[in-house]
């Protein structure tokens, strides 16, 4: 079913890499008809990533914006060019984030003061950014706004050698909670996406720390033993995970905010 989000405007961060689920998410959401933005620190892979976008939808209704999302003057600016080319925002998607692997004992303070930063923070400054545009453009669908975080099914489960990575998700999880009871009023929604073992690159650089530490004796192994945890036993793949978002910001999603939807093959069940 086409034009699920036909009209709609969406920020997307952390769209700057090819194979994460950011740029799935880019993708489906122009394939139904929204106009996009997708943004990232990154810059070697923007015209890759534009030109791939311009064949998932008119090249009119995509712009790549380099971004910083720990900064707020970054967000303001993404917010301001956004309304000024499409004319207002609908959809926020939190998706940027990093993780840097170290249990208590070895992660240094500033080391967890930048993941917090990428992957909570962000989410606060961005919320606080795009309010306004949101509140604005809340009246021009029936399901309001949407806002939706990126979170993963990290924010349940404790990890010994990824602290701060697995205590910023779980905080994320809170923020989104606050700010659906807070923005409800205004017809905004807020949820999150729980995606489990997703194959992208930070995924496999992550594994790839894991084989370091001896946990496995290659990316391969260890992809096969995180998936085998699940009922299903399969990896996912961000093109999976960007259906969650696209539902989440549609119409068919109008009735749905302050939820958890965990998209991890249910491996939650059996960690």
């Amino acid at each position: 079913m086409a034009g699920r989000l036909e009209g709609k405007v969406a920020i997307v961060t952390g769209a700057g890499r090819d194979g994460n689920i950011g740029v799935a998410i880019c993708e489906a959401y122009l394939r139904e008809g929204a106009r996009v933005v997708a943004t990232d620190f990154r810059e070697e892979e923007r015209e890759a990533i534009t030109a791939r976008m311009g064949r998932a939808g008119p090249a009119s209704a995509f712009r790549y914006l380099l971004h910083d999302v720990t900064s707020e003057a970054d967000w303001a600016r993404v917010a301001e060019e956004t309304v000024a080319a499409f004319g207002g925002i609908d959809i926020l998607v939190n998706n940027a984030g990093i993780a840097i692997h170290a249990g208590i004992e070895h992660c240094s303070l500033d080391d967890l003061r930048k993941v917090m930063a990428v992957n909570h923070d962000a989410l606060f400054i961005g919320m606080k950014a795009c309010l306004p545009a949101l509140k604005d453009s809340a009246g021009r669908f029936p399901g309001g706004g949407a806002i939706i975080n990126n979170l993963s099914m990290a924010s349940y489960m404790p990890n010994a050698h990824n602290i701060g990575y697995h205590v910023s998700k779980a905080a994320g999880r809170m923020l989104t909670m606050c700010a659906a009871v807070e923005f409800g009023p205004m017809k905004i929604r807020v949820n999150s996406v729980h995606p489990g073992l997703t194959m992208t690159p930070l995924i496999r650089e992550g594994l790839a720390d894991y084989v370091k530490l001896g946990a496995y004796e290659n990316v391969e192994a260890a992809e096969a033993s995180i998936a085998g945890m699940g009922p299903l036993g399969i990896s996912s793949d961000p093109e999976d995970t960007a259906h969650a978002f696209v539902y989440l910001g549609s119409e068919e999603a109008r009735f749905v905010t302050g939820a958890s939807i965990y998209h991890d093959g249910a491996i939650g069940q059996r960690y």
